[in-house]
């Protein structure tokens, strides 16, 4: 008896799963580099931004959405130097570089996580769309600018088609970010990030509800960073420190 109730243990044991395989969104590749790079700017800065060809796809639709989001006085006076340098591949790391410095002691603890991917693909036709139509309507629209706007919307296709920009939101200031994500042999890279969206392109502000949500979901004691204090909620009657009359 003890040797056939062994034996069918044994078999049980190791009898297949064969149930459905669990399934990988497309855009997980995306959230993992994203996820990977921010952790590596916490520690390293500017020396995780490694020299990428398809950076300057990226800077060409950054510069797209400068174009639709930029005030018209900046880009009168600033298009020509940023489309020179647009053309110098190294200045266009530099300039990735500077900003992973930059942000390197805020991300440091903020706690960003992947929300959510969209692919880059069905940005562009948004950003080009949004820049004609101000432009138009800043009476800006001429022969010139409109090649401008079209070579620079080819080169975002040609090396982000396959790309994804991941919406990271942080439990400390800066609250969100957006890594931009490009194919390189088979897997995902970062080749750039913004600290702004515009509404346009499906931004929105954080709402209380979502704010709040991510307060509550920590449990206490499992976090370094102070959460989001809303204003108003903080009653300066009650703090014990003398109040400065001028």
């Amino acid at each position: 008896m003890g040797l056939l109730v062994a034996t069918s243990m044994a078999a049980s044991g190791c009898t297949p799963n064969t149930g459905p395989a669990a399934t990988v969104g497309p855009a997980e590749p995306a959230r993992r580099a994203a996820q990977s790079f921010v952790h590596c700017v916490e520690s390293e800065g500017g020396g995780c931004v490694a020299r990428d060809p398809k950076q300057g796809s990226w800077d060409a639709f950054a510069l797209l959405q400068w174009l639709g989001a930029g005030s018209p006085t900046s880009i009168l006076q600033a298009l020509r130097r940023e489309l020179e340098h647009h053309r110098n591949p190294f200045a266009v790391q530099d300039r990735f570089v500077v900003v992973a410095s930059r942000y390197r002691e805020p991300l440091r603890g903020a706690e960003c996580t992947p929300e959510s991917a969209t692919p880059i693909a069905e940005l562009l036709p948004k950003a080009v769309s949004q820049v004609e139509t101000r432009m138009q309507s800043l009476g800006l629209w001429r022969n010139d600018l409109e090649e401008v706007v079209g070579g620079l919307a080819e080169e975002a296709e040609t090396g982000l088609a396959d790309g994804w920009l991941v919406h990271m939101t942080c439990y400390g200031d800066p609250y969100e970010i957006w890594v931009a994500t490009a194919k390189r042999d088979e897997r995902q890279v970062v080749v750039g990030m913004l600290t702004s969206m515009p509404g346009w392109l499906g931004s929105g502000p954080l709402d209380d509800e979502r704010v709040e949500g991510r307060i509550h979901s920590r449990t206490l004691g499992d976090s370094t960073t102070l959460g989001v204090v809303r204003e108003g909620s903080v009653d300066t009657r009650w703090i014990p420190i003398p109040i400065e009359e001028f």
